[in-house]
């Protein structure tokens, strides 16, 4: 019996609390170190479902040596009001397909 396809919502929050806990960001492999994840799935996560939720910076020339992530000033307002951060993923997603 394989893994259950799609998101594990248990990587998903474990990311959403490092980068919660650094406002300012953090390079991936910070990420991954502090959620105990490996830096693939960070880096695939945070390409894919929480896209809409952090502002990613690359540092470096065409090939980016350090990738900083970090939450997005509303989705941190949001997490500090105590919402849930399902209600935040469905906003943003929403607010993404409007732009």
């Amino acid at each position: 019996m394989g893994r259950k396809p799609g998101y594990d919502t248990k990587k998903i929050a474990a990311i959403i609390d490092v980068l919660a806990s650094h406002p300012d960001g953090l390079w991936l492999r910070r990420i991954a170190r502090e959620a105990k994840l490996h830096h693939l799935t960070v880096s695939r996560y945070a390409d894919s479902i929480l896209k809409p939720l952090i502002e990613d910076t690359s540092l470096g020339g065409p090939k980016p040596l350090v990738r900083v992530i970090r939450l997005k000033p509303v989705v941190l307002e949001k997490l500090a009001g105590d919402k849930d951060i399902q209600k935040i993923m469905k906003l943003l997603q929403t607010m993404s397909e409007l732009e």
